[in-house]
């Protein structure tokens, strides 16, 4: 369904913390974003082989396919080679992921508002 200010966004998340994922999925869904949910980097691969998205959020520790070689694979394809990337980290130093090529990090603990404001500075505002 489109909007006056073009087609639903799609945003895929990659977060391994279930109570964290649904509420992040609920929030912008809420916001009029499409969600696509991944409770890690390997379920966030075969969702992105079939699927589109105009942000990913990747949360850095993840087990199996962890966030920085996630993000590096997508950096690696064609196709997500420019998408936006939110990185999602506990982490306050975040020096030793600063090669990493992404578009924004969220440190947690965060507000959901300050996160909801940070995606539609990202990508615009959702159509809902």
């Amino acid at each position: 369904m489109a909007h006056a200010d073009g087609p639903t966004k799609q945003v895929l998340i990659a977060e391994d913390d279930d109570h964290l994922r649904e509420a992040l999925q609920e929030l912008l869904s809420g916001a009029g974003y499409r969600v696509i949910a991944a409770e890690d980097g390997l379920e966030a691969l075969d969702w992105l082989s079939r699927v589109t998205a105009d942000l990913i959020i990747v949360d850095i520790l993840m087990p199996g396919l962890g966030g920085p070689e996630l993000i590096r694979r997508l950096r690696e394809t064609s196709r997500w080679a420019t998408v936006p990337i939110l990185v999602l980290s506990g982490y306050a130093d975040l020096t030793r992921y600063r090669d990493l090529p992404v578009d924004g990090v969220q440190l947690k603990p965060f507000k959901l508002s300050e996160f909801l404001e940070k995606v539609a500075q990202m990508i615009g505002p959702g159509t809902g």
